[in-house]
């Protein structure tokens, strides 16, 4: 796609293919628009498996989305039930892994491709009229460093998540103290 394409051709660009950026992936599909995730881990919901041994707080009925239950129920997916409350790794095992496994999203994850900038095509950050008008571009990185590719989007939705930038433990958002010598030597 060029930066003449028009602005409703251009995917919907989703940061994150953890269970909010496979939701909204479902809700671009329902609007017939084209999704495009990027992940940074190595699978879809890659963050989620790095506590998959940990329980929600909240059942099955509270963690599944209606887009996402479109495009699972022609698989032949069997719902969990409402009212048990999964852990992380039964969170992807039973809806996310399946949920992007779909025809609709399989193609459309690329995992290993960090994003690492977004703006506006031929626009500064703040003042250039038309921003609404022109189209996303977006800049990923693939696990080696390297930037990977340019692309062009209508919208970017982050979904990314705060598992790789947790918040200070400290009062005021500070961190506490220790807190920078604990993360460093893997203690948080």
């Amino acid at each position: 796609m060029t930066e003449s394409t028009p602005l409703a051709e251009l995917p919907v660009v989703i940061i994150g293919a953890g269970p909010v950026g496979l939701a909204a992936a479902a809700h671009v599909v329902a609007r017939d628009m084209e999704p495009l995730i990027f992940e940074a881990g190595s699978r879809p919901a890659a963050a989620v498996s790095q506590w998959g041994h940990i329980g929600l707080f909240s059942p099955w009925q509270y963690n599944l989305d209606q887009a996402a239950r479109a495009l699972l129920d022609p698989t032949g997916w069997v719902e969990p039930n409402g009212d048990y409350l999964p852990t992380g790794a039964e969170l992807v095992a039973e809806y996310l892994a399946p949920l992007a496994a779909t025809t609709q999203l399989s193609n459309a994850i690329r995992t290993q491709t960090r994003v690492i900038a977004v703006s506006r095509v031929g626009k500064d950050r703040t003042r250039t009229p038309g921003r609404g008008d022109t189209p996303f571009l977006v800049r990923t990185q693939n696990v080696q460093g390297e930037i990977e590719d340019h692309h062009l989007a209508r919208a970017v939705i982050d979904t990314s998540g705060t598992w790789e930038s947790p918040n200070p433990l400290g009062q005021a958002g500070l961190p506490a103290s220790g807190e920078p010598a604990a993360r460093e030597a893997g203690l948080v």
